[in-house]
C-alpha cells in the first residue's frame, strides 16, 4: 500500500508520539510506502521513523480550531498528488481533521484518523467529533477504553470504531539490570530501594499525589526514593513542593534520560507507578513491565487493561487517598518473592499481549480491509 500519514511531530517521549512512529516503522517494514507530511517548523524534533519518507510542509497553528490543517492544505495536496497515496492516516483528527478529509475527498481514497484518547482541552474537540469523525472511513485507537469513549460520545460512528494496542520493544532487561551505572550518575547508592515513574509532567498525570505518597512514606520512616523521569509544563512546580514538602531526599525529579538508563532504572526499580487521571492506555508503563518491574497504577483510563490486578502488579483507586498504594507498596518491598513474581508474571503479559509486530501486523489488515471495502462500494 501506498500511505500518507499526515503529522504534526514525532515526539518519541511521549506516548502518542512514540506509537506513530512504531506503527509507522513497522508498516514500511512491510513494504508499504510510507510518506510523513509533517511541518517544517518541527523538522530539528523529529524522529522520523526509518523505512518512512518525509515531506516537510509548510503549516502554522493558531488559536483556530484546525487551522494548522487549513494552512497545511496547499502543500498536503501538492504533496498527496505527486504521491498518489491508496489510503491516508491521520494522526489527530483534531488538529487536521477537515483538512485531511478534503484531500481524502480530492484524490478519492480512503482516510483513517487516531483516536489516543478523548481531551476535551482541545479547542474545538466537540466540534470534531459531531461534524468531521463521522466522515472518516475508519477510526483507531489504542485501548478498549478509548474506543468505548468514543462510542458513547460519538453513537454514529460505531461500527467504524477499533482498537488495536500498543507495543513494547524487546527489552534486554536482565543484562542491563546489572549495570547500576546510572545510580553513579544520579548520586544514589547501590543499596538505596527505588520506584519509579515516568513520563511528561503534566496534570493528568497525577504527579501530586506521588508527592502525598512519598510523604507519608518518609513519615512511616521507610527506605527507598521516588525516580521520576521525564520534562513538561509542571517540573517548577514540582521541585517547588518537593522542597516544601522537605522530600529533597525521598523524590528525584531527574529529566529525560536515555533509553538503556531508563532500561535499567526500570529493572532495577521495586515497581512502577502510575497514579494517572486518565491514560488511552499507558506506554511507560507497558515499557517498566517488560523489564520485568511490577506496576502499582490506578484505575483510570486504559491502565487496567494493561496491569493485571494481584498478577502483575496492583490496580488501585485514587480517591482514597495514598494508603492503599503505601499498602502495595509495603507488600512488594517487604517480599522479594512476591516482587519477583509479579515482574516475571508482568514480562510475560507484555510479551504475549502487547508488542509492536502485532500492532503493526493488525493495522496493515485494517488498512488493507478499508481500502478494499472503499472500492467496492
Amino acid at each position: 500500500m501506498r500511505i500518507l500519514a499526515i503529522q504534526t511531530a514525532f515526539s518519541v517521549t511521549s506516548g502518542g508520539g512514540r506509537a506513530d512512529y512504531e506503527i509507522l516503522s513497522e508498516l514500511a517494514c512491510r513494504d508499504n510506502i510510507v510518506e510523513i507530511v509533517m511541518p517544517r517548523a518541527n523538522r530539528m524534533i523529529a524522529t522520523v521513523p526509518p523505512g518512512t519518507q518525509v515531506h516537510w510542509i509548510s503549516a502554522r497553528g493558531m488559536k483556530i480550531p484546525q487551522s494548522l490543517g487549513i494552512t497545511a492544505f496547499p502543500s498536503v495536496l501538492r504533496a498527496a498528488l505527486r504521491f498518489r497515496p491508496q489510503i491516508i492516516r491521520d494522526h489527530s483528527p483534531y488538529s487536521y481533521g477537515l483538512m485531511s478529509l478534503w484531500i481524502s475527498r480530492l484524490l478519492r481514497i480512503p482516510i483513517v484518523g487516531m483516536i489516543y484518547h478523548i481531551d476535551d482541552s482541545i479547542r474545538g474537540a466537540r466540534w470534531v467529533e459531531k461534524y468531521l469523525l463521522p466522515r472518516y472511513d475508519q477510526i483507531l485507537t489504542i485501548s478498549c477504553h478509548s474506543m468505548s469513549n468514543l462510542k458513547q460520545r460519538v453513537p454514529e460512528i460505531s461500527d467504524r470504531v477499533d482498537y488495536i494496542y500498543c507495543g513494547v520493544r524487546a527489552k534486554s532487561a536482565v543484562l542491563d539490570a546489572k549495570d547500576n551505572s546510572w545510580r553513579n550518575k544520579l548520586g544514589i547508592s547501590d543499596d538505596v530501594p527505588v520506584f519509579i515513574s515516568s513520563g511528561v509532567l503534566e496534570p493528568r498525570k497525577n504527579y501530586n499525589f506521588l508527592l502525598d505518597i512519598m510523604d507519608k512514606w518518609s513519615k512511616m520512616g521507610r527506605d527507598g526514593i521516588l525516580i521520576i523521569t521525564g520534562e513538561g509544563e509542571l517540573r517548577d512546580e514540582l521541585d517547588r513542593k518537593i522542597h516544601e514538602m522537605d522530600l529533597v531526599e525521598k523524590v528525584r525529579l531527574v529529566g529525560y534520560q536515555s533509553e538503556t538508563d531508563l532500561v535499567r532504572m526500570f529493572s532495577s526499580s521495586i515497581a512502577f507507578l502510575s497514579p494517572s487521571k486518565m491514560e488511552g492506555f499507558g506506554l511507560a508503563v507497558a515499557e517498566a513491565m517488560a523489564c520485568g518491574t511490577p506496576a502499582i497504577v490506578s484505575n483510570k483510563g486504559a491502565l487496567p487493561e494493561v496491569v493485571s490486578h494481584r498478577k502483575t502488579g496492583f490496580v488501585l483507586p485514587i480517591n482514597q487517598g495514598p494508603e492503599p498504594w503505601i499498602s502495595a507498596m509495603i507488600s512488594l518491598s517487604d517480599d522479594s518473592a512476591l516482587c519477583k513474581f509479579y515482574g516475571e508474571a508482568a514480562e510475560s503479559r507484555i510479551n504475549d499481549m502487547f508488542t509492536w509486530e502485532r500492532a503493526g501486523t493488525e493495522t496493515e489488515a485494517v488498512y488493507q480491509q478499508v481500502v478494499d471495502q472503499y472500492h467496492h462500494r
